[in-house]
């Protein structure tokens, strides 16, 4: 019944897309489904357009992430044991600033109440994992996408399996990947590279797009969605990629900039930026650059249990009916980070 009615959702939202191209896309993915080919779906998150729909997404993104199959039947979470309750408040009323748009207060405060209890529900099944401002904005997404019951486990397997790193008491792994965004740059643009270092540009501007994956830096919720499609397919570094890549494809406004206003020019992404040029540019940044090469080629090395480092053993491999192990994961948790000097600090 439910599959049915799916699929009934998916041929309205075509209908009203009315695209030939869409409609053939549509089928290969459904029929992905059908097949339980994890390779294929992977492969049409980074093709135009990605998964099209959000009816087409409540059934890929928990295929992805291996959460298709259940729920919590019971939400336990609490804040009493959390460390940051304060900050989640004040970060969920900031929420749904730009999306979804045409709600009543009514619904705003119903759809906070519900990050909320989603927040403090993974935080409390995961003391390990470190709240961060941003975080909210991810599970926003998932929250509009999923419902709440299945944004829930969707949310965790991300914190645990793609955003490790950034919810450690440790700031080292994020900045390291900032790094490495830059150092894709200086390799594929010496001279833009030059410019920005010596306007005395450090690379933290981009630490809202991969700390949110880009879900506070649009506005139109269709483009945020469509990262999302390429994140959940990818490894955890496709956020830097793309980091590299929005910066790569800004070169004629970024040098002929100020240097006085050029951090603020580059740290927002403008609006009507052709998000697919982004993601193709991204995926071939990622082809020429693979994470490990990337690491020994820069000398900036993640930690041992960052994901982008286990992402091959404990995630790339796993079949459709897998569990990722949520225990080992917390292992990585429990190991301390330690912290290294940049010449920036």
């Amino acid at each position: 019944m439910h599959n049915l009615s799916a699929n009934r959702q998916i041929k309205i939202g075509l209908s009203i897309a009315n695209s030939w191209n869409h409609r053939l896309h549509a089928g290969k993915i459904l029929s992905a489904l059908a097949r339980q080919d994890f390779n294929e779906l992977r492969r049409l998150a980074q093709a135009p357009g990605g998964f099209l729909l959000d009816s087409i997404r409540q059934r890929v993104w928990p295929v992805l992430l291996h959460t298709q199959y259940g729920c919590y039947l019971n939400e336990k979470g609490s804040e009493e044991d959390l460390a940051d309750p304060h900050q989640i408040a004040k970060d969920i009323e900031r929420s749904f600033y730009y999306y979804p748009q045409g709600i009543s207060s009514a619904q705003k405060a119903r759809k906070q109440k519900e990050l909320h209890d989603l927040i403090i529900e993974i935080l409390w099944r995961n003391p390990r994992l470190k709240y961060y401002q941003g975080f909210h904005d991810i599970c926003s997404c998932f929250l509009l996408v999923l419902g709440k019951k299945d944004a829930i486990p969707a949310a965790e397997n991300t914190a645990l399996f793609y955003l490790r790193d950034a919810m450690l008491d440790s700031f080292d792994p994020v900045s390291k990947q900032l790094h490495l965004m830059s150092s894709i740059i200086e390799f594929e643009d010496a001279e833009l590279s030059l410019f920005l270092n010596r306007c005395h540009v450090m690379p933290y501007y981009a630490l809202s797009w991969i700390l949110t994956w880009y879900s506070h830096d649009f506005v139109r919720f269709d483009k945020v969605a469509r990262l999302f499609d390429l994140f959940i397919a990818s490894p955890p570094l496709m956020p830097v990629y793309c980091a590299s890549a929005v910066i790569l494809l800004r070169r004629s406004e970024i040098l002929a900039s100020e240097p006085d206003l050029l951090h603020s020019v580059i740290r927002h992404i403008p609006q009507d930026i052709d998000i697919e040029r982004v993601i193709q540019l991204a995926l071939q940044l990622a082809n020429r650059y693979p994470a490990l090469n990337l690491q020994k080629r820069t000398g900036i090395w993640l930690h041992d249990g960052s994901p982008v480092n286990t992402w091959d053993l404990e995630w790339k491999n796993l079949s459709w009916n897998d569990v990722p192990d949520t225990i080992q994961a917390d292992r990585y948790l429990s190991v301390p980070i330690l912290k290294e000097q940049w010449d920036d600090e």
